[in-house]
Order: structure tokens, then sequence, then C-alpha cells
């Protein structure tokens, strides 16, 4: 009856690490499919023959604007609030108290891309135009900007290894029942010139804009104030972990906009 128990608790254990996997590579998928959607309701771009895939940022049936206002500016306080909140150490111990702690990333990412999702489906367009840049060369002008946006992020992603940010690696070493280490920092690539290079392609994927208007303006402004205010915590964060060698590293590279003829000091790699 030993025998058979053990043998019952080690199956029970190895399906549970592949239900932990799963989880993690769920979170992690969702995640890469909501920021592709997300390009497509920045750029106005779903057509309208599809109607599921609406509303854009600017384009979609509209509320009277208070009412849309009220909705938008909840939408981005939750969306704020959750990845604020879920980022501090003691909402984190919480959360371990019912997730192995590997997967304590895949839930927080989880979280996110339930309250993305929310802001994405349920936004509402405020159409009251405050530029247009028409159909000549100063529309192509914007929309190469807003495509150097997503470049900027997604080689950022790649810098700091996009599995590690979404909980995949995290749980792909609980499911092999090994503890998880946190890769090292490394300034390379686009973080050898700037320390938030994934926040600068948010920004300007939010404002390149040839068609803007009141509600992409409110978009725009909601994820940058929350960018400027993540930073902040971030890097607190950072230089408690970091140390000495993260405040050389922040001493000599800027935030958000580059400077090339600096390096980062050698500490910082």
């Amino acid at each position: 009856m030993m025998v058979q128990s053990a043998i019952q608790n080690g199956r029970r254990r190895h399906v549970v690490r592949y239900l932990g996997l799963a989880y993690g590579l769920a979170a992690f998928v969702m995640a890469l499919g909501i920021w592709a959607y997300w390009a497509v309701f920045l750029g106005n771009l779903p057509p309208r023959s599809i109607p599921w895939i609406e509303p854009s940022v600017s384009v979609g049936p509209a509320l009277a604007t208070f009412p849309a206002l009220f909705i938008d500016i909840g939408l981005l306080l939750l969306f704020g609030l959750q990845h604020s909140l879920m980022a501090r150490s003691s909402v984190k111990d919480w959360i371990t108290r019912f997730v192995a702690p590997d997967l304590e990333r895949s839930t927080y990412v989880l979280a996110a891309n339930l309250a993305f999702i929310l802001l994405l489906v349920f936004w509402q367009p405020i159409p009251f135009v405050l530029w247009d840049a028409g159909d000549g060369i100063a529309e192509d002008i914007v929309w190469s900007i807003f495509v150097l946006g997503w470049v900027v992020l997604i080689l950022s992603l790649a810098a700091i290894d996009s599995a590690e940010l979404l909980g995949l690696r995290q749980a792909w070493a609980w499911f092999q029942n090994r503890p998880h280490e946190s890769l090292p920092f490394k300034t390379r690539w686009l973080y050898s010139q700037i320390r938030h290079p994934l926040y600068l392609g948010v920004i300007i994927v939010v404002w390149a804009a040839p068609f803007m208007t009141v509600g992409h303006l409110l978009f725009a402004v909601g994820f940058t104030t929350y960018i400027i205010i993540g930073t902040y915590f971030e890097e607190r964060d950072l230089l408690r972990s970091g140390g000495e060698s993260y405040r050389a590293y922040q001493r000599a590279v800027p935030a958000f906009v580059p400077t090339f003829w600096k390096r980062p000091p050698k500490s910082a790699t």
C-alpha cells in the first residue's frame, strides 16, 4: 500500500508540474497575442468587416463624451493599479501562499493580460479629432515613427529575454523541479544607451498617431503617466537590489533619451 501510495503521489506531482508549465506557457502566449492586437488597436487598423476586433483607440461605436471618459479613465486606472500593486513584494508574498513561487510571475502576467484585454475590448473611442496628418508625406513619417517604436519594443524584449519577463523561464524551472536563477542584469544593445528602452518604445507607439483623437490622447497620456510613475518605483527596486553597480549605471546612462557617445560603466554589465 505504501508503495502504491508513493507511486500515486509521484504521478500526481508529475501532473501538477505539467499543469504548471501549461499555466506559464498560456500566460506567455496570451501576452504575445495581446501585444500583437495592441498594434492593431493603436493603428486603428481593424477592417470594418470584422466587428469582433472593434473598437480601436479612435474608431468604433462611441458613447457620449462624459460616460466614455468615465469608462476609459476607469480602465486605465484598473490597468495601472494591477501592474503596480502586484509588483509589490508584499503582494507577491501573498500570492505565493496559493501558487508555487516560480509560478508567481506567470500569475502576474496572466492578471496583466486580463487587465489589458479589458482595457482594449471595452475602450470607448472619443472621436473628436485633434490633428490629422492627411494622406501625404506627413502621414508616412508618422507611420514610420510608429513602426520604429515597435522595433524598439521588440529589440528591448529580445535584450532582456521575454521568456524571463513573462514568466515562462520560471515556469520551466518549476517543471524541471530545479531552482530558478534570475538572469544577471546586463546593459547590452539598447540598454547600453538608455535604461528603459522598453518604456521608450511604448511611449513612441502610443503617441505616433497620424490621426489623433481625444480618446487616443487620453490613452497616450494615461500610459505615459503610468510609465513615469512605474519607472520611479522600478528604479528604486533596482537600486535596492543592484546597489552601487546600478547607481553607477544610472549616473552614466540616461533613462529615455539616448546619448550615443557614452557607455555604461563596466560594473553595470
